[in-house]
């Protein structure tokens, strides 16, 4: 693992600092780098590792991984990483976006990637930990529903401002629970790491940090039908909290009429009068199974 003073050093050559507007606070504190190691389980695995900066876990993440896919955005960055670490066996730079957009994942990383299982370890910058995530378990899910092989997330594990950890894990009934929440409850088992304070970090956040590790659950991603009806309705009555779902769904640009959403919701065994942080997870994937045997996705309102 580097120190602060090597990675100081590294940018001083390169002649570039930190980008805060694209999250780069570099993980510092050995001991905690070691934990999310630990937690992550990495060994004979494939891992992708996003935002990989100077290497410093990527480092840490090759003597196990079978293979290291680092994914740096910054060419600066990725220029070090490929300096340092270019020649090691298995592992691989690749410099881009891991998302292509909030919905889709690079072109550039599914290409990369193997059929079967994928791990991510990462230390995630925060702007886009979220669409990461989410983007992840829903390929995961696409993975289990199709017949052709293709990539499957089965396990992330990641750092992330604790706020937004306490957000994907936030069950229904609470100010913080979400669509990301939902997505993560019905795509994934959730274990808390440790806590990480600022001072781990260069330079230094506003925020403590929370390691967290999300195991693919096939299983419950089998019971989902559709994924986009899914993402539809959480979107849309989420953008809503406030309003009851009946009320919601009346609203302009809602992805389904409103008597269509309304009967769904009483099939699914949901209270059109319940507001959407009171709607558990299962029931949120009953209204998107029924939505989608009763109005095709090719039916939505554009």
């Amino acid at each position: 693992m580097q120190t602060l003073t090597e990675i100081r050093q590294l940018l001083i050559k390169a002649g570039i600092r930190p980008r805060r507007r694209l999250g780069q606070n570099f993980l510092i504190d050995r001991n905690l780098m070691a934990k999310l190691v630990e937690l992550a389980q990495p060994e004979g695995q494939f891992v992708v590792e996003v935002g990989a900066a100077t290497g410093s876990l990527t480092e840490e993440l090759l003597p196990l991984a079978n293979v290291v896919l680092a994914v740096e955005m910054d060419p600066a960055l990725a220029g070090i990483l490929r300096r340092r670490l270019g020649g090691r066996d298995g592992l691989t730079v690749l410099e881009c976006d891991f998302l292509a957009s909030k919905r889709a994942i690079s072109p550039a990383v599914a290409k990369a990637l193997p059929s079967g299982g994928v791990h991510v370890v990462s230390n995630l910058p925060y702007a886009v930990a979220v669409p990461v995530i989410t983007n992840c378990l829903l390929a995961s899910w696409l993975a289990v529903k199709q017949p052709a092989p293709a990539a499957r997330f089965e396990r992330l594990t990641f750092t992330v401002q604790r706020e937004l950890a306490k957000r994907l894990t936030a069950p229904a009934g609470t100010s913080a629970y979400g669509p990301a929440a939902v997505i993560v409850a019905l795509l994934a088992k959730a274990s808390e790491g440790r806590a990480v304070p600022p001072q781990a970090f260069w330079p230094r956040p506003k925020v403590t940090s929370q390691m967290l590790r999300l195991d693919f659950d096939a299983t419950g991603a089998s019971q989902l039908d559709d994924a986009d009806a899914l993402s539809a309705v959480l979107s849309a009555t989420f953008r809503h909290r406030r309003k009851k779902t009946a009320t919601a769904s009346r609203k302009r640009g809602f992805p389904f009429p409103g008597d269509v959403f309304v009967a769904a919701a009483v099939e699914a065994g949901v209270d059109p009068a319940s507001r959407p942080h009171q709607i558990p997870p299962g029931q949120f994937r009953a209204i998107a199974n029924v939505l989608s045997k009763r109005h095709p996705r090719s039916n939505l309102v554009q």
